[in-house]
């Protein structure tokens, strides 16, 4: 049986590890682009939907563009590609099939299925 990510979850990931790689907290994020740490936080886990606008804010604060963020993700989904033990939904398909992985479980899957190429 395969474990669902969700897109939301796959953004969330991106924007956590460029976070992560500028060495930077949450509460630092949170007061420079006005999004409250807890929605920051749940953002990040992919347990919460990203507007557009907090996507925009976000990678501005993070030095990035939006599109490097979707690169990143769509390249994630292609390795992901016919791996039968991560499949990538929306956020509604993955609430009516039942859990999914977000947050740190994304990052662990993620890392050993893809070394795994």
């Amino acid at each position: 049986m395969s474990q669902l990510v969700t897109y939301n979850s796959l953004v969330g990931y991106q924007l956590l590890k460029r976070r992560n790689d500028l060495g930077v907290d949450q509460a630092t994020v949170s007061a420079s682009t006005g999004i409250s740490q807890p929605v920051l936080s749940r953002l990040e886990k992919g347990a919460a939907v990203i507007s557009t606008d907090q996507l925009f804010v976000l990678c501005k604060a993070l030095n990035c563009k939006p599109s490097d963020v979707l690169k990143d993700v769509e390249s994630v989904i292609d390795k992901l590609n016919g791996n039968e033990q991560l499949e990538v939904k929306t956020t509604k398909e993955a609430n009516t099939a039942g859990a999914f992985l977000a947050g740190a479980a994304i990052g662990t899957a993620l890392t050993f299925l893809l070394a795994k190429k």
